[in-house]
């Protein structure tokens, strides 16, 4: 009697640590114009994450998070990530989570993602650095992400994982295929219309 009691509680106990998140999606921050030598978002890369904004709501479901790779805030170095967020953040009403130790502890940054409460059965968009994604995505559980060229802005990696399992199941698409698909086209969304961004432009 005793054992048939205990047993619920003990699965109680392990559930926390079988759970995690529904879905990531990751994303490389806007595009950037070198010759201007700051570190925010282009023109293009602004329309780029407007567009992204409506697209995410309309062809993914409802998010639930934002993440975005931590800045320097003296500098405003790695201050894109964050800015590509914004849009996304007014969409949704959601706020930005920065994690400003992603450039020294990816790895922590990748647990807290995966076993984290408040990611547990949860669809969360990050954008990150480029050089960082493969790093990122191989803590994730996908250790095969090629590294990104320099001016390669129009990737999107998406992690759907199990129940019980860490492996996630990996999808790839491309910024310009997926603002053809209806689900965009038709989206509602607070943000306003604005054109496309040049996926020719660096």
């Amino acid at each position: 009697m005793w054992k048939l009691a205990f047993a619920p509680l003990v699965l109680a106990l392990q559930a926390p640590l079988l759970a995690q998140p529904l879905e990531l999606i990751l994303l490389r921050h806007g595009d950037k114009l070198v010759q201007r030598g700051d570190y925010n978002l282009s023109p293009n890369g602004l329309l780029r994450a407007i567009n992204l904004a409506r697209l995410l709501p309309a062809c993914f479901g409802a998010i639930d998070g934002i993440g975005a790779y931590g800045f320097n805030l003296t500098t405003q170095k790695n201050a894109r990530s964050y800015q590509s967020a914004v849009p996304l953040a007014v969409a949704t009403g959601l706020n930005i989570k920065s994690f400003p130790e992603a450039d020294r502890h990816g790895d922590a940054v990748a647990a807290e993602l995966l076993h984290a409460p408040w990611s547990q059965g949860k669809r969360l968009v990050l954008f990150w650095e480029h050089r960082r994604l493969p790093a990122l995505a191989a803590a994730l559980g996908w250790p095969l992400m090629e590294p990104i060229a320099a001016k390669d802005f129009g990737g999107l990696y998406q992690l759907r994982y199990s129940a019980g399992t860490f492996v996630p199941q990996v999808s790839r698409a491309r910024h310009s295929e997926l603002f053809q698909r209806p689900c965009f086209r038709q989206a509602r969304s607070p943000l306003p219309v604005v054109p496309l961004p040049d996926s020719s432009s660096p």
